[in-house]
């Protein structure tokens, strides 16, 4: 049996040339092999399911939908009966019991009586359930006459329900030229083009069409279902057009990215956990300022600022990056992140024999056992985070990253920073999803607010499991959320992560991490207990007998004899000036590189020790305009000015701060508590340097060239250990 565009059609004879059919009107035709074709089976028992059919008629038939062709092919069946009185119009292909004798034509029933007795059959059998093509219940012997009167005009297809036709590839219909034109004028809605109107798309196309010399037109109402179908698929407006030109970039693909470091994402989100404040004596809101390592998903680094992160606060966390961590377990006790950079935790390793001089370094112990702690069975042990030196960070336009003070930072440790285009948060989406993961460690927390308003509850950081709860303060909420990441994030399969070219596995950050490091092998990392100070920023002041005046303070150690009286030129060439480390959350001291000993050295502010208020840089600048606005004078004398400074502090810190002063002074107090941790982590680390061996120098950068400066002069050299 082949089916034509004329119902079906019985096979005659078979020869090499082809095959010799007769239709249900009792002609016959020669056809060739090649145009014979395989159409897709109908699931009805008495239907013709897996036939083949002539190519021509097979095209336009497959590009229906299957439920239009069960229905074309039942309503032939029954056309073909009351036309024949065989359900597949040929004797050859008899069921049994046919021919019928109530459609028999040889008995003399006239078209319109077979049509009347197939409705009161059909409506019998539907009423039974013995038939299952749609609601037969009412149809009429006049609505079978028109089925017949249709197969007559237009065969097989004219028997086809024009309602389900035409949401089915209408748009075959549409000349290719003019396909192509319609894409090529929709494709340029990126997000950046504003919308227009359908019919502006329509007028474009035909200019286009013009303009290639193709005067091709199309149906109008194909036409106009094509294009809205195309805009549909861009977006409707600029924001759905962006999102979907990035679609397919996001959290849960694999990043191309095949080097640890190779790009790191740095962004800030508001924390949805209010924390306590004692300054303020109540709740107030901070923010989470977190590096991830696009390559691997690990989180390198994660601060808990107040509201809103600055410059320093995102160099800090650069400085974090590129010092390992280690966490340790141990019962039901979790340490906090220790830094593992300590001198006695490093290797360093001398040029081995054969192996390449630029290739000689520091190597981190903690990401060679990385593997062997990792998948430890259980928490308890230690828990390693890798530090890393990124090839580039990726961030958006914040005026943070932007800032002059961060752009020379990561070009003084030859880092790109290649930046998110504006207005397109997509651009950084994988660190962005990770902050809607973040909500599973934050949810956990007394003093959860919701991720939006309309999840916020009536009072806010209550809920039934921490009603009586005490909140985090900002160094409690940092401690827990570093704890999360190693213990909970890090050993959570990720989506995004497997590896290429073998059996699609989802990895954990840690599983991907140990993956790629086998392919880069050890990583280089500028390890030295001072590391903190090559991320602090560099103020000039000239020393004289009382000390170096620095934004109005006045700072003097008995480090600084010597260079009291240096000559011009000696740091550099337009002055007297000298170099300081300056920190912007912390003004009681400044550090300076001793000349003769290459150690840091500290140098407090005089009155420091006048006031415990938590002195930092907007702090100071802002009392500063506040003693000069109460003075009515345009300038102060430093001492005066000092002066000023400590009682106004004494009198904020002493006693209760005033409701204009609590935002500033609670955030200036998290900043500079910080700042001591970090400090007195660093003066630990020297301290243990000191009394050690020196170890030696290592020379060169990891590139192989000399423009990564941190790497000159890290220790003493010794020639005796190692050859330049």
């Amino acid at each position: 049996m082949v089916l034509t565009d004329d119902g079906t059609a019985v096979v005659l004879h078979l020869d090499r040339a082809g095959v010799e059919i007769r239709d249900v009107r009792g002609r016959v035709h020669q056809v060739s092999w090649t145009d014979l074709a395989n159409i897709d089976p109908i699931a009805s028992d008495d239907s013709i399911g897996g036939a083949a059919a002539l190519r021509s008629f097979a095209e336009d038939w497959n590009r229906l939908s299957a439920e239009a062709r069960e229905e074309a092919m039942f309503r032939l069946g029954v056309v073909l009966e009351i036309a024949t009185g065989f359900r597949h119009g040929h004797p050859q292909l008899a069921l049994p019991g046919e021919p019928s004798t109530m459609f028999d034509p040889a008995r003399g029933l006239s078209v319109t009586a077979r049509c009347d007795r197939m409705a009161r059959l059909l409506r019998h059998e539907s009423a039974t359930g013995r038939i299952g093509s749609g609601d037969l219940s009412t149809i009429s012997g006049r609505t079978l006459l028109l089925w017949v009167d249709a197969w007559k005009s237009n065969g097989l297809i004219g028997l086809v329900d024009r309602r389900r036709a035409k949401t089915v590839d209408v748009f075959s219909t549409l000349p290719l030229a003019w396909k192509q034109a319609a894409h090529d004028v929709v494709i340029e809605f990126d997000g950046d083009v504003s919308t227009v109107n359908l019919r502006e798309i329509h007028r474009r196309i035909k200019v286009r069409l013009r303009e290639a010399g193709q005067e091709t037109s199309a149906p109008q109402r194909v036409a106009g279902r094509y294009v809205s179908h195309l805009m549909s698929t861009r977006g409707a407006t600029t924001r759905a057009q962006r999102s979907n030109k990035l679609r397919g970039v996001s959290g849960t693909q694999s990043y191309p990215a095949m080097v640890p470091g190779q790009v790191v994402a740095i962004d800030v989100t508001r924390s949805d956990v209010m924390v306590w404040c004692p300054v303020r004596g109540g709740a107030c809101s901070v923010e989470i300022i977190s590096a991830m390592d696009l390559a691997t998903r690990m989180i390198l680094g994660l601060r808990v600022v107040p509201m809103s992160a600055d410059s320093h606060d995102a160099s800090m966390l650069m400085y974090d990056v590129m010092r390992p961590f280690s966490q340790l377990v141990e019962g039901t006790t979790v340490s906090d992140w220790a830094w593992a950079g300590v001198p006695q935790e490093i290797q360093f390793y001398s040029d081995a024999v054969g192996a390449d001089p630029d290739c000689s370094g520091v190597e981190v112990v903690c990401p060679r056992t990385c593997r062997s702690l990792h998948v430890a069975p259980g928490l308890q042990g230690k828990h390693m985070v890798p530090g890393v030196r990124p090839a580039a960070v990726r961030a958006d336009h914040g005026s943070i990253f932007v800032s002059q003070v961060f752009r020379d930072l990561l070009a003084r440790f030859g880092i790109d920073l290649p930046l998110s285009r504006t207005r397109r948060p997509i651009d950084n989406g994988i660190l962005e999803r990770y902050h809607e993961t973040l909500q599973r460690g934050l949810q956990q927390l007394p003093g959860y607010k919701g991720r939006n308003p309309s999840q916020r509850g009536r009072i806010v950081g209550l809920d039934g499991s921490h009603r009586d709860e005490p909140l985090l303060t900002a160094s409690e909420l940092e401690r827990f959320l570093r704890r999360w990441i190693v213990l909970d994030y890090h050993r959570t399969v990720h989506k995004g992560l497997h590896l290429p070219g073998v059996e699609r596995v989802d990895l954990r950050p840690i599983d991907m991490f140990d993956a790629l490091l086998k392919i880069t092998g050890r990583l280089h990392v500028p390890q030295r207990p001072d590391l903190i100070y090559d991320f602090l920023p560099v103020r000039w002041g000239t020393v004289g007998q009382s000390g170096v005046e620095l934004s109005g303070l006045v700072y003097d150690s008995p480090a600084l004899n010597g260079l009291r009286a240096v000559p011009a030129g000696t740091f550099r060439t337009e002055d007297r000036a000298m170099p300081f480390l300056y920190d912007p959350h912390d003004v009681t001291r400044v550090w300076f590189r001793h000349p003769d000993t290459d150690r840091i050295v500290q140098v407090p502010w005089r009155k420091a020790h006048l006031t415990h208020a938590p002195m930092t840089e907007t702090l100071a600048q802002h009392l500063r305009t506040a003693v000069r606005q109460r003075q009515g004078v345009a300038r102060l004398s430093s001492t005066a000015a000092e002066d000023e400074i400590v009682a106004e502090l004494g009198s904020l810190l002493d006693s209760v701060v005033p409701k204009g002063w609590r935002k500033r002074v609670s955030a200036a107090r998290m900043r500079h508590e910080s700042s001591t941790r970090d400090h007195t982590e660093a003066e630990a680390a020297m301290t243990v340097a000191d009394v050690t061996s020196d170890p030696p120098m290592v020379v060169g950068s990891p590139r192989g060239d000399d423009t990564f400066s941190i790497w000159a002069d890290s220790w003493p050299f010794d020639p005796a250990v190692r050859e330049p």
